[in-house]
């Protein structure tokens, strides 16, 4: 679905520049909101529950997206659904780590296998996204997200319900941050912010400047998934027996300098070096710093993982909206290049110097 969103938003539901910015413009609030909800739910009334809602209510808010074709109509449609996704992010995040026992290494297999299921989908649910716009319309994509939410809803049935908060009176809709739930914010936010450079600056530099057809951009997105698919579990039951804190930096030092590879090569073997290595940098930061933060959240917020959790998950959605607006940014004032040696930077710098990454991964 999401892939597709910003081609409907134009082509279906016919909808003028105006109101397509305030459609994206909506994503911050709702973000912070919806993860706010998501952390106080999850805790309230459990991880098991939150999925329930959140894949039930979504199925019902598809299922009228599939009438509803009317512009306003749309974009509150997907405006309702972006936020329940939040509530679904956060409660299986926390879902898993209650899966796993609170060790580093045990998190790591947990969300590696987390992470697989993820890319998986994404590498199946495009290919089905395009043939279903492309042959029966946009409206029909809605139903069968519509349906595919109300299939998962027995298999999330299965799962223990995990209640965190105090269920008083006096109930605390918000968490006061320890300085190292603060700190692995910081990390989400700059890691969401340089790897979602996927979707927007690459894209925008491959077709702009490199002259590659946006048919091939679909197939090295693609790409990027299926390696995430078929290695993120194998390369992280691989780490556990590791030293996590070498394969942090290592991570960090290949996601980051992926960026360099696309212009000081110019040409389709940079574009493949730079989807082989931003695949394999987060293959190998990804598990790590959700595990890290489940630690964080287990350690120090432990009558409020939920709403942990939900924080620097949160941290992880603005960073990839702020990603775009400040991409775009630098497309203007810089040429291409110095503006991917910036991401590079900012990625590597950001990522290596945080003290409760290395502190957690040494205890």
């Amino acid at each position: 679905m999401w892939t597709y969103t910003g081609i409907a938003l134009y082509d279906f539901y016919h909808l003028p520049p105006l109101l397509v910015i305030i459609f994206y413009s909506l994503g911050y609030p709702i973000l912070l909101i919806s993860y706010i909800l998501a952390g106080h739910l999850t805790d309230s009334i459990g991880t098991k529950n939150t999925i329930v809602v959140s894949l039930f209510l979504t199925s019902i808010v598809l299922f009228l997206g599939f009438f509803l074709t009317n512009g306003i109509c749309g974009i509150i449609i997907l405006s309702i659904q972006a936020f329940l996704n939040s509530l679904y992010v956060t409660s299986s995040s926390t879902a898993t780590g209650t899966l796993s026992s609170p060790s580093v290494k045990d998190l790591l297999l947990s969300f590696s296998r987390f992470r697989a299921g993820i890319n998986l989908g994404w590498v199946v649910g495009p290919i089905i996204g395009s043939l279903l716009y492309y042959y029966i319309g946009w409206n029909f994509i809605l139903l069968l997200g519509s349906l595919g939410n109300l299939i998962s809803i027995p298999i999330a049935y299965k799962l223990n319900n995990t209640k965190n908060g105090n269920n008083g009176v006096n109930r605390k809709y918000f968490i006061r941050p320890s300085k190292y739930l603060m700190e692995i914010i910081l990390v989400q936010f700059i890691f969401a912010f340089v790897s979602s450079q996927v979707l927007f600056g690459f894209t925008v530099y491959s077709t702009n400047i490199l002259k590659i057809s946006s048919l091939l951009i679909g197939y090295f997105i693609s790409l990027s998934s299926l390696l995430g698919a078929v290695f993120q579990e194998p390369i992280g039951r691989y780490m556990t027996k590791l030293n996590l804190k070498y394969m942090y930096i290592l991570g960090s030092f290949v996601f980051s300098m992926s960026y360099l590879s696309i212009f000081y090569l110019g040409n389709i073997v940079g574009l493949t070096m730079f989807i082989i290595f931003i695949s394999l940098g987060e293959i190998i930061l990804n598990p790590i710093i959700l595990s890290i933060s489940y630690i964080v959240s287990y350690k120090y917020h432990s009558k409020g993982i939920g709403m942990a959790m939900g924080s620097t998950r949160m941290a992880e959605g603005l960073g990839r909206a702020f990603s775009t607006s400040i991409t775009a940014y630098l497309f203007s004032i810089h040429d291409y290049e110095i503006s991917f040696t910036l991401l590079s930077l900012v990625g590597i710098i950001g990522l290596i110097a945080n003290r409760v990454i290395y502190t957690s991964l040494e205890n």
